[in-house]
């Protein structure tokens, strides 16, 4: 993947984390930043988030990405916790599939979580996907947006462009 691949999926994959935040989950946004390194691993997004709701942002967030490829794959659980286990492997790798696994271990049979948060998460990206997009692009442009005010203008032109059929 290029440099340019890798901050688009960036963008998307930040992107998704806002939008479920804001509108599935309702938690408040501080910013979300695209770091200039093209770095997936820097790029950050700073809110407050309850447990499960971590969970469930952080699946959309790897929905997101996915989707922007062109595709929602959810991935088996066994390829999930091996990654996951991987990602434990080092503190400094520690991200979203580490945070969604903990989750996960924290409840009866995480494996049963696990498909019924990706299945829920899966109807959920495409339900939001103009709002993602719209965020992903400004994301792009920009590198930086700040708190839950300059993005949940843009979700909301989105939201009425959708609505009125454009």
């Amino acid at each position: 993947m290029t440099e340019v691949d890798h901050y688009r999926t960036t963008c998307f994959h930040e992107a998704a984390h806002v939008v479920f935040a804001l509108k599935v989950c309702g938690f408040s946004l501080q910013y979300v930043s695209a770091d200039d390194s093209y770095s997936p691993l820097k790029a950050q997004c700073s809110m407050a988030m309850p447990t499960i709701g971590a969970a469930t942002c952080t699946s959309g967030a790897l929905r997101g990405a996915a989707r922007d490829m062109g595709e929602i794959r959810p991935e088996s659980w066994e390829a999930f916790r091996e990654d996951a286990v991987s990602e434990a492997e080092d503190e400094s790798m520690w991200g979203d599939t580490f945070d969604l696994i903990e989750e996960l271990y924290g409840m009866r049979d995480p494996e049963e979580k696990y498909t019924g948060v990706v299945s829920d998460t899966e109807e959920t990206v495409r339900e939001l996907w103009p709002e993602i997009t719209a965020v992903s692009e400004i994301l792009m442009k920009l590198g930086r947006l700040e708190g839950d005010d300059e993005v949940a203008r843009i979700v909301e032109r989105a939201r009425e462009q959708r609505e009125r059929g454009g």
